[in-house]
């Protein structure tokens, strides 16, 4: 088992930020088209922090950004958003997550 999954979608990021993130984006697996970023990662734990800082301080207001961090080791689930250049983070129930996949 993999010690963290990492998804993520972030709208809004231009062209010209993204070539100045790629090389230091943590990520197994990058998406990047029409100024929409895609990032997706499984294996031992990473650092998200530096990513995430950077983000809030290239986005434009009107753009937007979900990460979930998925810890598989304490069974932690943290979902970080940034809405209007604020970064929020809060963990949310992993088997509450989980249960609504099933239905």
């Amino acid at each position: 088992m993999e010690d963290v999954r990492v998804y993520g979608d972030v709208q809004g990021l231009s062209q010209k930020d993204f070539n100045e993130m790629k090389d230091e984006l943590p990520f197994n697996k990058i998406i990047y088209k029409d100024e929409v970023l895609n990032v997706d990662y499984e294996g031992h734990y990473i650092d998200i922090d530096d990513f995430l800082e950077e983000l809030v301080k290239r986005l434009p207001e009107t753009a937007w950004a979900k990460v979930d961090f998925i810890d598989q080791v304490d069974w932690q689930f943290t979902r970080h958003e940034i809405i209007e250049g604020k970064l929020t983070s809060r963990q949310v129930n992993v088997d509450d997550v989980l249960e609504s996949t099933k239905k």
